[in-house]
């Protein structure tokens, strides 16, 4: 050990006799300190990136999730409202079926004007199939509904495009006579991100768009990938404009997109058949000075200035 420091401090008085190679050597030193310092300062923050990139991810699921629980969860609630109400249970003992669609239309007439929406959509559902207001869609799970007698909630690709359900049994002395689906459009979503400062768009899989009638598919769809499109007309332009110009399977990889415009991610949604029917994408506008994004690059900016000015000032100091 002692030799080694020796070794060193002639090694230095060496360097210092020619004072073009000492210079030399201390600038090297210096340059190579400072790169490597850099090089390690950029892997730590950049890591550190990563990882509070990914939790936002986390967070904006959770509250997706949280969306569409609470969503089911009203869903639910109303047809339940709706179930009880002795004018619909008459209705279905006699197979009345105008008597069970006016009184959906006066409850969901009040109910739309009490929450501000037009959205919500009701189908009634005889144990006789024939007697259906539709029997080609959804017939299968209002079925396990009545044999159950248990409420199911979950979305599905119809005809008018793709919706949040709930199916509510309808009972008369607890036995199950027929069933009540309350619905809404999944496009819905956006308005709960709205409020919170952030962008939701639904991209659909291309091959669900056979599901979906000539009038609400011809012109309602633009491309979003080879595989997917948006129903346009529902979304903010700017954010699925941005998803256009990237590659989506690279952010599927990563789990996130984080660039100029937006920070994105997405959640794989699934309908009551366990198909994956589309990607819902959530975003925050990056240029917004109190956006996570922007707060979180600003850190990093501030935490990478500064310990890079610490790291040549303590060269200097060595020097």
């Amino acid at each position: 050990m002692f030799s080694l420091i020796k070794w060193l401090q002639q090694f230095g008085s060496m360097l210092k006799k020619n004072k073009g190679v000492w210079f030399t050597t201390l600038t090297v030193l210096s340059a190579s300190g400072i790169f490597i310092s850099m090089y390690l300062i950029n892997t730590m923050t950049s890591r550190v990136a990563t990882k509070t990139y990914l939790e936002e991810k986390r967070v904006d699921l959770a509250q997706l999730n949280n969306f569409m629980t609470n969503h089911f969860n009203q869903l639910l609630t109303i047809g339940s409202v709706i179930s009880i109400d002795t004018n619909v249970i008459k209705s279905f003992k006699a197979t009345n079926k105008k008597g069970i669609e006016k009184s959906f239309e006066k409850t969901l007439k009040s109910i739309n004007e009490h929450i501000n929406t037009s959205e919500l959509k009701a189908k009634y559902y005889f144990l006789d199939d024939k007697f259906d207001s539709n029997k080609s869609e959804n017939r299968q799970f209002a079925e396990m509904v009545m044999e159950t007698d248990a409420p199911l909630s979950g979305i599905v690709v119809n005809k008018d495009g793709v919706k949040l359900i709930g199916i509510i049994p309808v009972d008369e002395n607890n036995i199950t006579i027929g069933a009540i689906e309350v619905s809404k459009s999944i496009h819905t979503l956006k308005d709960d991100f709205i409020d919170m400062g952030k962008e939701f768009v639904f991209i659909i899989d291309k091959h669900q768009l056979v599901f979906l009638d000539l009038l609400h598919k011809t012109g309602m769809y633009q491309d979003i990938s080879e595989l997917y499109k948006v129903s346009f007309h529902n979304y903010d332009s700017n954010f699925y404009i941005n998803a256009q110009n990237f590659d989506l399977k690279e952010m599927m990889r990563e789990k996130y997109r984080n660039d100029s415009k937006y920070f994105t991610t997405f959640e794989e949604i699934t309908d009551l058949n366990g198909r994956i029917i589309g990607l819902a994408l959530v975003g925050e506008d990056a240029s917004n000075a109190n956006s996570f994004v922007k707060i979180t690059q600003n850190m990093i900016n501030s935490v990478t200035t500064v310990a890079l000015g610490l790291v040549i000032s303590l060269i200097m100091f060595m020097f």
